[in-house]
């Protein structure tokens, strides 16, 4: 029993240091002998050049006879988040001179609609709230 939970525990320590990315300790003639068995890495160290900083927009006085679009970032392909339509909702009770125009935006989360941002931009719209999640 002794044997096979120093076994056990061996074959875990060595799965958590691989997970964790460092490689437990090989024979380095096996290494060198096999080029199949090496893989690449990227460093995950910050590079010295700042990304372009662009300054937010500046903030409106107030949103009476605004158009504000709500824009539903289509996380993982859901469409129409309920807590969206909640604030439109809420819009059209509570603020009903501010019009609200609801986008689904086309692709995921993460791909870029320009389509959209030209709409946005043709219909004078005046404010953007994006949702990614509900």
């Amino acid at each position: 029993m002794k044997r096979k939970l120093l076994l056990y525990n061996g074959l875990l320590a060595a799965a958590v240091l691989i997970l964790s990315g460092i490689a437990p300790a090989q024979n380095t003639r096996n290494a060198a002998a096999s080029k199949d068995s090496l893989i690449t890495v990227l460093n995950p160290a910050v590079i010295d050049k700042l990304a372009e900083r662009v300054p937010l927009a500046p903030r409106l006085d107030s949103l009476e006879g605004k158009t504000i679009y709500i824009v539903d970032t289509n996380y993982e392909g859901f469409g129409r988040l309920p807590v969206l339509e909640r604030m439109q909702s809420w819009f059209t009770r509570n603020m009903p001179n501010v019009k609200i125009i609801m986008k689904l935006k086309s692709g995921n989360y993460a791909a870029d609609d320009p389509a959209l941002w030209k709409e946005i931009a043709a219909n004078k719209g005046n404010g953007v709230i994006i949702g990614v999640a509900g």
